[in-house]
Order: structure tokens, then sequence, then C-alpha cells
């Protein structure tokens, strides 16, 4: 049955015409033009899923090969300045490390590697390197297989560990495991070259820079010395310094004594001058001599008799007599008195002669201690004057002397770390080692039903387009409702 669409008018009323009627359908009448359409449909299904499951079916089974790494902490990680100590010993984070281990592994250079070692054709069949474009060179069958290579190849690190998951992706499980344990292989040989610089050669370079920077220096300190005429500039200061101490002091203790013996000559030399050249030294007189005898007398009479006899009595008589005589001005005067040179100014006069020598001899002493005093003096500030440039020459040898002290040190623990860098990676445990994998996966099923989606997808698709395409309306219903009118009859044609 066919319905063609005229003018519709307003159902209000109205004169003029609006144009041609949208179709208003419900979904019966969907349903019914899709019916319409089904051997479109079925055709467009049946050539769409035939052409996907062919294509599904020629889809091999591929075989996933695993491994696994630990990456710990190692001494490539460990920052050692190669002039001085700042920052030494510091390491970025466990996972910086795992991550950058991964980089590695991931690198082209490392497939490359493992491609060249195994062989193309070995690792790749015919049909999986075409070279598209350009020249079917070997070099660019190497670059398209590196590209492969990665697309099959992937490391992924484990959130919060130490360790990194290879896997390896190929048509034949042999191929696939000796790819990845290649792969382990050459990625240990590689990251030696990549992280552990042979820094041997450029620091014995150093090494012998700084030594002869060193001798040119201990050649300067050399002459200085000898210009200085010293051994041992430190030495010969500190030497001096006490010598010119010890002058000093035996300068200001001659000054004193010297002070001393002067004031000591001055008061000698006083003294001396006030004596007198001649003294007494005795006197002597008749009566005196007298006296002497009768009191020698009267000392044998009080042996005999008592003091109160008679002859006692006139020995002390004559001997008061005697006394009155001496003591008179006429006794004292008469008798013998005997000069000669004064002692006392002998004395002084040795202690003058003394005093004077050794006034001579302090100040001689005086005026040698004062030149040594001098001469030292003088040598010390010659000394203080060189000794900026000594500790400058001084100052440049230690930091010479140290600075090839620290070459030769890590020369010494470079060539040792690259001889073990070679034989053996400290930090990188392989957990596991690929084997040959059990169990292929295909993608068939997936393929197969993905093509039969999409053919029904595109079925539908076609036969709605053509159902819409049509002018007519599916049903009567479909008419009344675009026109607003009752149908009355329906004819068959």
């Amino acid at each position: 049955m066919t319905y063609q669409s005229g003018p519709t008018y307003p159902r209000s009323g109205g004169m003029a015409p609006i144009g041609y009627a949208r179709p208003q359908l419900d979904l019966a009448d969907v349903i019914s033009l899709l019916w319409r359409e089904k051997w479109l449909m079925l055709i467009v299904f049946v050539l769409i899923s035939a052409i996907g499951i062919a294509l599904a079916s020629t889809q091999q089974k591929t075989y996933v090969a695993g491994a696994r790494l630990s990456i710990l902490l190692g001494q490539e990680y460990v920052f050692r300045p190669t002039v001085g100590d700042a920052g030494g010993g510091s390491a970025p984070k466990q996972e910086q490390i795992v991550q950058s281990e991964v980089e590695v592994i991931k690198s082209a250079q490392v497939a490359e590697r493992v491609i060249r070692k195994i062989g193309l054709d070995q690792v790749f069949g015919p049909e999986e390197i075409r070279v598209s474009q350009g020249p079917d060179t070997p070099e660019r069958r190497i670059a398209f297989g590196v590209d492969q290579f990665q697309r099959n190849f992937t490391a992924d690190a484990t959130a919060n560990t130490t360790v990194i998951k290879l896997s390896y992706r190929a048509k034949d499980p042999a191929v696939a495991a000796k790819v990845l344990n290649a792969m382990i292989d050459e990625y240990l040989s590689y990251r030696r070259e990549v992280l552990f610089e042979d820094l041997t050669g450029s620091l014995k370079v150093q090494r012998s820079e700084f030594e002869t920077r060193l001798q040119e220096v201990e050649g300067e300190v050399t002459a200085f010395l000898g210009a200085n005429g010293v051994a041992d500039f430190e030495a010969e200061r500190q030497a001096l310094q006490g010598l010119l101490s010890s002058a000093r002091a035996d300068l200001l203790n001659v000054q004193s004594r010297l002070r001393e013996a002067e004031g000591r000559y001055a008061s000698s030399d006083r003294s001396f001058r006030n004596e007198p050249r001649e003294v007494r030294l005795s006197f002597e007189t008749d009566t005196s001599r007298r006296r002497l005898e009768l009191t020698t007398q009267l000392a044998e009479l009080q042996t005999r008799y008592t003091d109160q006899s008679q002859p006692v009595q006139d020995m002390r008589r004559r001997i008061e007599a005697l006394d009155a005589v001496l003591q008179s001005e006429q006794g004292r005067a008469a008798g013998t008195t005997k000069t000669g040179a004064n002692p006392v100014r002998d004395t002084l006069a040795a202690d003058r002669a003394r005093n004077a020598a050794e006034v001579e001899a302090l100040t001689q002493r005086e005026a040698i201690l004062e030149a040594q005093v001098a001469q030292l003096q003088a040598r010390a500030v010659q000394l203080s004057q060189a000794k900026p440039m000594f500790d400058d020459l001084m100052r440049r040898k230690a930091i010479l002397e140290e600075q090839v002290r620290q070459f030769s040190t890590r020369e010494a623990s470079s060539q040792a770390q690259n001889e073990i860098s070679r034989t053996s990676n400290e930090n990188i445990r392989v957990i596991e080692r690929a084997t040959v994998p059990t169990r292929g996966k295909s993608w068939k099923r997936e393929l197969a039903m993905l093509a039969i989606f999409f053919a029904g997808i595109t079925a539908l698709a076609a036969g709605g387009i053509r159902a819409f395409a049509r002018s007519n309306f599916p049903t009567a219903a479909s008419v009344g409702r675009t026109l607003g009118l009752p149908v009355l009859a329906v004819v068959a044609r």
C-alpha cells in the first residue's frame, strides 16, 4: 500500500498551505520500514560478517615470555664530585632509580643490540619486516625491526617495589624466551657503558697536571727559602722569636744589674773619698804600764788576803791614784802615739775597684746584648715581611697536594670500579629469567565477535538509510497522524 502525502492546512482552518508534512512515525512504523529492507540488511550483514570472520581466522597465536628484575641502589647512582666533596654521597629516590632503569631497558640501542645478536630473520618473520618507503637496505630493515621490537616489548615498574616486569610477545614461544633473555643480557651490558663512565684517563691527566703545578710551587718554595737563607721557614722564625725574647730578657737583666753596680760604685767612691789616708794606730804611756802591773799584783794579793786586809787596801789606793793621773789632762798627753795607713780606706778602695770592674763588664755586656737584639729584631722584621709570601706559597702547595691526593684516590677507585663493573652488576638482581611460554593467546574470537557486531550495526544503518529515504507512508495510521485527518479507506495496489 502506498500513501501519497499532499499539502496540509492548519487544523484550525486557514486558506494558505504551509508545505509538505513530515511523517510522524511511531516504533511500529519504524519496525515496519526496516522490515521492508530486510533483504538488504541481510546481504550487508552476511557480507561484512564473512569478511570479518575470514580476517579473524588468519590471526595466529602469540606467546608472551616474562621476566622480572630487582633494582637496588648502586654506586653508579651515588654522586661523587670530581673536585671537592660538596654534595658527595647524595643519591636519587628509589622510584627514580627504577624508572631510570626502565628507560634504559626500553631504549632503542638495547633493542638494536638484541636484533644484531640474534639476527633479524630469527626474531621476525618475512611478513613482519616490510620497508614501505625508501630503499630496502640492511640498516633500514634493522630500523624497522627496532620499531617492531619496541611494540612487542614491554617493561613496567611495580608500584612501591624495586621490581621491573619484562615481557616480549612473539609468534614462536622459543623465540620469545630467547629474545627476552638476550634482552636482559644486553641491558646489563649496555647499562654498564651508560652508567659507569671510565674516568680513569681523565683523572690521570688531571692528576699529572696538578703534580706538575705542585713541582713548580715546590721549586718556588725552595727558591724562597734560599733567598731568605733558611732551611725551614717556620722553625727558623720560631727559633728567632725565642732567641729575641731571651736576648731581650738578658738585656733587661744586665741593665738592672748595671744600675745596681753603678749605685754601689758611687757609694763606695764617696766613702773612699771621705776617709783619711792615715789614722792613729796606738797610744802608750808609763803610767798606764804601771797601772797594768799594779792591777796584776792586786789580783795576786786577793788570792792570799781578804779584801779588808791592809795590803789589798794599799794596792787599791795606789791604783786609784794612777787612774786619777791618767784621767788628768797631763796624763793623757804624756805618752807615745803610733800612726799608719787607714785600713778602712784600703777596704773601701778594694770595694771601689771591684765595683768599677763590675760596672765596666756590665756596660760592655749591655752593648753586646743591644747589638744582638738589634740584629735579631732586624732579622725578625725581615722574616715577618716575607711571611705573607711564604704563607701564600704554602697554601698553594697544600691545595695542590690535596688535589693530587684526591685525584690519586679517585683514579684508583675509578680503575677498581671499572674492573668490577666489567664483570658484575651488584645492584641488579635477575629474579626470574624468561622461560618458554606454553600458552599462547589468539584474538580470533574477539575479532570475529567484533566483526559480527560491526556487521549488524552496518546492516541496520543501511536499512535505515534506505527506509527513510522513501517518500511514502508505511501505514494508514502514520498518514492520519501526519495529516491530522481520519483515513476513510485503504486501496491496495
